[in-house]
């Protein structure tokens, strides 16, 4: 008994069929699943926004679809101003095949090179964020060029925020790029490093992680960071603790001479307003344009002028102490860019009271749980009253010193 044939596509009952039929099927295959053609080369054409992916290692690639085939199809766009196509995905696959001498170009591609044909009708920014998303399928991509995605990506569905199309931007990132919401705003996050720190993350210098750790500081603070890891190699988390206190210190202290300069300011701008009225009273009284007896005029013309020069010492000893504080201010910010000996040793200073504080804190606990036993226990309860006083000394000193 003759086994039953089974026809695949592309096939007959006696054999496989001609090239032109069997192409033609294929056609019709690629057109029913998925919207596939095969698009000769010439009606395809590159995308501009393609120029920020390297295009590199064209040769080896032509090589490698040589001998192995072209193991993923392009992906472009119908134009719809001409019968020509535009490339989504696929840049440096499409370069490779145009750089195949005729003969074997016609011999992997009889009619043309499979591509996925995406809807004509998706707008710009839609284009964009799907060239990104299919080239990030496709490459293996650097930290940098990660970024940039990211980056781009973030600018994009910002437009689509403000449309009312999405509403959440990290989700929409992590999913076209295939990755945790939560991993994206650490990249999110990571746009605020200092330029010294972004060329670290992109080097690897240091993780995402801490990227994203530091990127909350400020400059001065991420500034100092560069500096432990030029010394050291690390930051550890109690460095980083100190670090941010000290920061904190330095953003209050740096808001009070804010504030003290504007008050600084507004007393200079009334003083001028009272120079000036000083000035014209001075003026009217110089003319006689009063009713005043000549000896009141007198008396007057001569408290007025006293005031006047008064206003204009207290001016000029404000724009001296404005002067100070800007200089002092010039000084401050000259001695942020470096961090000194003694600062490095502070932050360590600070790292090891807290560890310290945060274990008497922990011990405290324990001897709260257990004060039925310290209350009948002598011995523990005068070492507790030792421990008592020697806080309460501490204190003392620390409110002296302050």
């Amino acid at each position: 008994m003759a086994s039953k044939k089974i026809f695949k596509p592309g096939q007959t009952s006696t054999g496989v069929l001609d090239t032109k039929g069997g192409e033609k099927l294929k056609q019709m295959q690629a057109n029913s699943n998925y919207n596939f053609k095969f698009i000769p080369k010439d009606k395809i054409t590159p995308n501009e926004k393609n120029k920020n992916y390297s295009q590199d290692n064209i040769e080896a690639l032509r090589e490698s679809i040589i001998v192995n085939g072209l193991r993923h199809n392009l992906s472009v766009i119908p134009d719809n101003d001409s019968d020509k196509y535009r490339i989504v995905s696929g840049e440096r696959r499409y370069h490779a095949i145009n750089r195949m001498d005729d003969k074997t170009y016609r011999e992997l591609f009889p009619t043309g090179i499979p591509c996925k044909v995406e809807k004509s009708s998706i707008t710009e920014i839609d284009e964009e964020i799907m060239l990104i998303s299919a080239n990030h399928d496709i490459r293996e991509t650097s930290v940098e060029e990660k970024r940039w995605e990211i980056r781009r990506l973030k600018e994009l569905y910002e437009a689509k925020k403000l449309s009312g199309e999405i509403t959440n931007i990290s989700k929409e990132i992590a999913r076209q790029l295939n990755i945790s919401q939560r991993q994206a705003i650490k990249y999110v996050n990571a746009e605020k490093l200092i330029p010294e720190l972004s060329d670290l993350l992109n080097q690897n210098g240091i993780s995402l992680e801490e990227a994203s750790k530091f990127s909350r500081l400020d400059e001065w603070a991420q500034l100092k960071i560069v500096e432990l890891l030029n010394a050291k190699g690390n930051v550890d988390a109690e460095e980083l603790e100190s670090i941010k206190k000290i920061s904190q210190e330095k953003e209050l202290e740096n808001k009070r001479n804010h504030q003290e300069l504007e008050r600084t300011l507004q007393m200079l701008a009334e003083r001028d307003k009272s120079i000036e009225a000083l000035e014209r009273r001075i003026q009217t009284l110089q003319n006689n344009k009063t009713e005043k007896p000549q000896p009141d005029l007198k008396e007057e013309l001569k408290y007025v002028s006293d005031a006047k020069k008064k206003a204009e010492r207290e001016k000029q000893r404000l724009e001296n102490q404005l002067e100070k504080m800007k200089q002092h201010q010039k000084e401050r910010e000259s001695r942020n860019t470096a961090i000194s000996d003694q600062e490095l040793k502070r932050i360590s200073q600070i790292a090891k009271t807290e560890q310290v504080l945060q274990l008497f804190e922990s011990n405290f606990t324990t001897l709260k749980n257990n004060k039925n036993i310290i209350r009948t226990d002598a011995d523990l309860k005068t070492r507790l009253e030792i421990l008592k006083n020697r806080l309460h000394d501490l204190l003392t000193e620390i409110e002296i010193s302050s």
